[in-house]
C-alpha cells in the first residue's frame, strides 16, 4: 500500500512537472523556463505574401518541435492585431485540428500531440503599419517606392506570427516570400532560389538559417539598390597576407584560424544609390575588416554565412543586429550632412557593434532579457576594441569614456538598476535598454580586461563562445571562463558589479610631511546612493608635482580604503586623479586643491583622454553643485580654442551648451551670450579643420541668445556668411530656422517656409516637422501635441525628432502645462511604441522644465502607487535631472559673471 501511495505521489508530482504553468499576457520568466526544458530542436517554415499597399501580411506556419515521453500541451505566443483575422487552417501532425487563444499564447492540447516530433501549421495575418508596428511600411516620397521590414526585438515576433518568443528557445528558420516582381528580398540566410509565380509576383526561397532566437529573424523587402564596390587591394591575397602583417606588427591579436570569403552586400532605397556609391566603400571596407578583426580576437570563423548590410530610412535605432543581416538607420551611415570626426568615429563603431553582435547575442545568445547588458556591453566594448585597431587615427578611448558618462548620470539616481536586471516578463523587456547596459556594462567589461589581465580576458572570451555557439549563456557562464582563465576566484568582483546597483565615489586623499610632500596616500570609496557595499576595482592613479614631474601607478581597491603607497615621496602635488587610463567606473571627483589649479591653468593637464576624464570629473563637480556652472563656461572659453581632440571638444562645448541654457538665469545669459556666442562664431570660421568648424557649428545653432547671434544664424541662411570648408545641409538650416523659432525671431516662419519649399523630400518633411515644434506659441504646443497622440501613421522618428524642439527649455512656461499629460501616457508608449521611446519622451518632457514646481509635478507623479515599477524607475532617473537643475539654478543663479 505504502508503494502504491509513493507511486501515485510520484506520478503527480511527474505530471505537476508537466503542467503548463498558468499564463499571463506577454511571456513569463516562468514559462520560459518550462518550455525551454519541455521543448526540442524546434524549427520554423514560414511562407509569406506581401502585395503592395497592403496593410496586413498573410502567410502560413510550420513549426516542428519534439516532446518528451510526457507530452503537455504545446503553448505558442500570439498577439493578433485588432481586427486581423488571426490563425487559421490548423493542422496537428497533418490532422485538422483547433486550438485556444488565451492571454496572448496559442494552446494546441496535449491529446493532439505525440512523444517526439510534432508538426503544426496554420495560416495567420498580422498588421503591416506605417509605425510601431513588427512589420513597418516605409513609402518613398521621393520615388513612390515601397519598402516593408520586420523589426521584432525585444519579444514582437508572437504579434507577426506564432512562435516561441522567448530567446533560449532558439530554431532554424526557413522562408519564402512572395512579392511584386519588382522587389528584392534579403533575410537571415542566402537566398536558395527565385521564381516568378505570376506576372507581377516573385518568390524567393532562403537556405535554412543555423539555430537563432525569434527577435533576431528578420527580411527586409522592397526595390532595394545592391551597391556595388570594386574589389580593394587588400580584398586579394596578397593584399590580406600584407595587411595580417601589418596588424601583427602593431600587436593585434593572431588566430590560427583560416580566413574565409564572406559574401557581404550593402543594400540601399533607390532614392539614395547616389549618395551610397559614395559612401559605400569605407563601409564595406571598415565591415571587410571588422569581421576579420573579431575573427582573429574571437578565434572564430564569423558565425553565418553571409552578412548583409541593410539601410533603413527612419528606423527605429541605430541598428539591429539580425543574424546575417544588419539593418541600420540611413543617416547614421549616409551622412545627412557634412561630418565631423566624431560622427566618422560614431558611424564605424556602430558598424563594429552590429558586427560584434553577430558573435555576441546571435550566435550566443542571454537566456532571458535580463542578462540584455551581456550581448550590448560587449557589442559596445569589442566595437571599441575594433575600432582602436582598425582607426587608431581616432580618440576611440575618449568616445568610450563619453559613453561612460551617460551610464554616470543614470547610476547616480534613484531609478538606476543593476547591470543585470530581473525581469518577470517580457512584456518589460524594453524598459531594461539604457544608459546602463550601454554605458556601464561595457565599462564593467573593460574593468574585468584590466582587472584580470588583457590576454587572460580574451582567452575568457574565446572560451565562452566556444563552449556556447548557436545556444544560450547568461552571466554566470561568463564569470565560471573567466575564472578557469585566469586561476581566480571572481564571485565577490562580479556580484558587485552584476547585482549591485549605482556606483562608486572614489576620491584619493594624502597628508603632507614638513617639505609639502604626499603621505599617507589612499584610494577611499563609498556608495553615491549611501545604500552601503563596495567595488572591487583596480585603478591607474596618477599624480603630478608642481615641478611637472608626473607618477602613476596601480592599485587595488578591495574595499573602502586601499594605500597607494607608490604616491607617497614624491615632490608636492599640483593635481592628482584616481583614474588614469579610464579603467575605473564611478565617480573620480578632484580634491579641492586639485580643482582650483586645474581651473586656474588647465594646460597642466597633458594627455587627450586625461583632459576629457578631468574635464568629466569637474562637470560632475558642476552637477552636485560644488562648482558654479559659470566657472565651467569660463574654462570652455579658455580652452576650447586650442582643444585638439575632437571628442573632447564636442564634449566640451556640450556641456557648455547645458551650462548655458539649462543652469544660468536669464540675466546671466543676457550677461554671457557675446562671449560664448563669439567662441561657437570664432571656432566655426576660423577653426583648423572643417571638422571641428561644424562641431562649433552645431553648438552655435543649438545655443544661439543675442539679437546679434539671431542675426548670425540668418546670415548662415542667407549665404551672406560662409564657415570655410563647409556647406551647409538641409539638416543644418532646419536646426538653425528651429532655434529661430525658440527664439520667437519675427523672420523665422518666412525662412521655415522657404527651407520647406527647398526641400520637399523625405528627410527634409522630417527636418521641417521636427523644427516647426519649435515655434513658441501655445497654439502651436497644443496642435503638436496632439498630433504626438492622434495622428495615425506619424512614424516614431518624427515624433523623436520633434521632442526636442516642442520642449525647448526656453519655453517651459508653454509646456508646463502638458506634463501631467506627457506623464500619463507612459503605460500605453510602454505597450505600443518601441525601445527608447519611453526614455526620450521623459529625458525631453522632463528635461525641457526648469522650475521647482515642474519638480513637484513629477514628484506627484511618481509617488502615484500603481505606477508600474519599470516606469517609476525610468520616471525617477529623468526626474534626477530636473531636481539638479533646481538645485543649481537655485544656489549659482544670482551670481554675476
Amino acid at each position: 500500500m505504502r508503494g502504491a501511495v509513493l507511486a501515485l505521489t510520484a506520478g503527480l508530482m511527474a505530471n505537476a512537472a508537466f503542467a503548463v504553468p498558468g499564463l499571463e499576457p506577454g511571456v513569463s520568466r516562468e514559462l520560459a523556463q518550462w518550455r525551454a526544458k519541455t521543448y526540442r530542436d524546434v524549427r520554423y517554415a514560414l511562407a509569406i505574401s506581401v502585395t503592395a499597399g497592403a496593410t496586413k501580411l498573410t502567410g502560413t506556419a510550420t513549426v516542428e518541435v519534439t516532446l518528451g515521453r510526457s507530452v503537455p500541451d504545446l503553448v505558442l505566443d500570439w498577439r493578433p492585431s485588432p481586427g486581423a483575422s488571426g490563425v487559421g487552417q490548423l493542422r496537428v501532425n497533418g490532422k485538422p485540428a483547433k486550438a485556444k487563444l488565451e492571454r496572448e499564447h496559442l494552446i494546441v492540447p496535449a491529446r493532439l500531440l505525440r512523444p517526439g516530433r510534432n508538426r503544426i501549421t496554420l495560416s495567420f495575418e498580422s498588421p503591416i503599419a506605417l509605425s510601431s508596428s513588427a512589420v513597418t511600411r516605409y513609402v518613398d516620397r521621393e520615388d513612390g517606392s515601397e519598402y516593408v521590414y520586420t523589426l521584432f526585438v525585444p519579444s514582437d515576433a508572437s504579434s507577426a506570427f506564432p512562435c516561441f518568443d522567448q530567446p533560449d528557445l532558439k530554431a532554424r528558420f526557413s522562408l519564402e516570400l512572395v512579392l511584386p516582381r519588382a522587389w528584392i528580398a534579403v533575410g537571415n540566410a542566402p537566398i536558395a532560389g527565385a521564381e516568378d509565380v505570376s506576372n507581377n509576383l516573385r518568390r524567393f526561397r532562403f537556405a535554412a538559417t543555423p539555430p537563432i532566437s525569434t527577435y533576431l529573424f528578420a527580411f527586409a523587402a522592397g526595390p532595394f539598390a545592391e551597391v556595388q564596390v570594386p574589389a580593394s587591394p587588400q580584398s586579394s591575397p596578397a593584399g590580406r597576407k600584407r595587411a595580417r602583417a601589418q596588424q601583427a606588427a602593431k600587436g593585434r591579436p593572431g588566430s590560427p584560424i583560416k580566413e574565409k570569403t564572406l559574401e557581404t552586400r550593402l543594400f540601399v532605397r533607390k532614392s539614395q544609390l547616389a549618395r551610397a556609391r559614395t559612401e559605400a566603400p569605407e563601409v564595406l571596407r571598415l565591415n571587410r575588416e571588422s569581421v576579420r578583426w573579431f575573427e582573429r580576437y574571437f578565434n572564430s570563423r564569423f558565425p553565418f554565412t553571409k552578412y548583409d548590410l541593410v539601410l533603413v530610412p527612419e528606423f527605429a535605432y541605430g541598428g539591429m543586429e539580425h543574424a546575417g543581416a544588419a539593418f541600420l538607420r540611413e543617416e547614421a551611415v549616409l551622412f545627412p550632412s557634412t561630418p565631423n570626426e566624431t560622427d566618422i568615429l560614431a558611424r564605424a563603431q556602430l558598424l563594429f557593434h552590429e558586427t560584434s553582435h553577430q558573435w555576441f547575442g546571435d550566435s550566443v545568445t542571454m537566456r532571458w532579457f535580463d542578462d540584455l547588458w551581456l550581448k550590448e556591453g560587449f557589442a559596445n566594448f569589442m566595437a571599441a576594441k575594433a575600432a582602436e585597431a582598425l582607426l587608431p587615427a581616432h580618440s576611440v578611448w575618449n568616445a568610450f569614456h563619453a559613453l561612460k558618462t551617460t551610464a554616470y548620470r543614470t547610476d547616480v539616481t534613484q531609478g538606476t538598476t543593476p547591470i543585470y536586471r530581473p525581469l518577470s516578463n517580457l512584456s518589460g523587456a524594453k524598459s531594461a535598454y539604457g544608459n546602463i547596459v550601454y554605458g556601464k556594462a561595457p565599462a564593467v567589461l573593460r574593468q574585468a580586461e584590466f582587472y584580470v589581465g588583457a590576454s587572460v580576458f580574451r582567452r575568457a572570451v574565446r572560451q565562452f563562445l566556444k563552449g556556447h555557439a548557436y545556444a544560450a549563456a547568461d552571466w554566470s557562464d561568463l564569470v565560471a571562463a573567466l575564472e578557469r582563465a585566469s586561476g581566480r576566484k571572481l564571485k565577490r568582483w562580479a556580484e558587485a558589479w552584476v547585482k549591485r546597483r549605482g556606483m562608486p565615489e572614489v576620491r584619493l586623499a594624502w597628508d603632507t610631511d614638513r617639505e609639502g610632500r604626499p603621505t599617507n596616500t589612499v584610494l577611499e570609496q563609498h556608495n553615491v546612493l549611501n545604500e552601503g557595499g563596495t567595488w572591487p576595482m583596480k585603478l591607474r592613479v596618477f599624480a603630478l608635482s608642481e615641478s611637472g614631474l608626473p607618477r602613476s601607478a596601480d592599485a587595488l581597491l578591495r574595499g573602502e580604503s586601499t594605500s597607494v603607497r607608490a604616491i607617497d615621496g614624491m615632490p608636492e602635488i599640483d593635481f592628482a586623479f584616481a583614474n588614469f587610463g579610464d579603467y575605473g567606473y564611478g565617480r573620480f571627483l578632484l580634491d579641492p586643491s586639485s580643482r582650483e589649479a586645474v581651473l586656474a591653468r588647465p594646460e597642466i593637464v597633458q594627455g587627450d583622454l586625461l583632459r576629457a576624464l578631468v574635464f568629466g570629473s569637474l562637470w560632475e563637480s558642476v552637477r552636485d553643485a560644488e562648482l558654479a556652472p559659470l566657472a565651467y563656461l569660463d574654462l570652455v572659453v579658455r580652452v576650447a580654442p586650442v582643444e585638439r581632440d575632437p571628442v573632447t571638444l564636442a564634449g566640451l562645448l556640450q556641456r557648455a551648451q547645458v551650462a548655458f541654457l539649462h543652469y544660468a538665469s536669464d540675466s546671466q545669459r543676457d550677461a554671457l551670450a557675446e562671449r560664448f556666442e563669439q567662441l561657437l562664431v570664432e571656432g566655426m570660421l576660423h577653426a583648423d579643420t572643417p571638422g571641428r568648424r561644424i562641431t562649433f557649428l552645431r553648438t552655435f545653432t543649438a545655443s544661439a541668445w543675442s539679437e546679434n547671434g539671431r542675426s548670425r544664424l540668418k546670415s548662415l541662411l542667407a549665404n551672406t556668411l560662409e564657415i570655410p570648408g563647409v556647406k551647409l545641409s538641409s539638416r543644418d538650416r532646419f536646426r538653425a530656422i528651429a532655434r529661430l523659432l525658440a527664439l520667437d525671431d519675427p523672420e523665422a516662419k518666412e525662412l521655415l517656409s522657404a527651407q520647406i519649399a527647398a526641400d520637399s523630400g523625405d528627410d527634409g518633411r522630417r527636418y521641417a516637422f521636427a523644427a516647426a515644434a519649435a515655434e513658441r506659441s501655445a497654439e502651436a504646443k497644443r496642435a503638436y501635441f496632439e498630433r504626438f497622440f492622434n495622428e495615425q501613421g506619424l512614424p516614431e522618428s518624427w515624433i523623436d525628432a520633434a521632442l526636442g524642439p516642442f520642449n525647448a527649455v526656453e519655453h517651459a512656461e508653454l509646456t508646463q502645462p502638458y506634463l501631467d499629460l506627457a506623464l500619463a501616457a507612459l503605460p500605453e508608449f510602454k505597450r505600443t511604441r518601441k525601445i527608447f521611446f519611453v526614455n526620450n519622451w521623459l529625458a525631453a518632457f522632463v528635461g525641457g522644465q526648469l522650475d521647482a514646481a515642474a519638480l513637484e509635478q513629477v514628484e506627484s507623479f511618481a509617488s502615484q502607487p500603481e505606477l508600474e515599477p519599470d516606469l517609476k524607475l525610468q520616471l525617477l532617473e529623468a526626474m534626477d535631472g530636473l531636481a539638479r537643475t533646481v538645485k543649481i539654478r537655485a544656489r549659482f543663479a544670482r551670481l554675476l559673471p
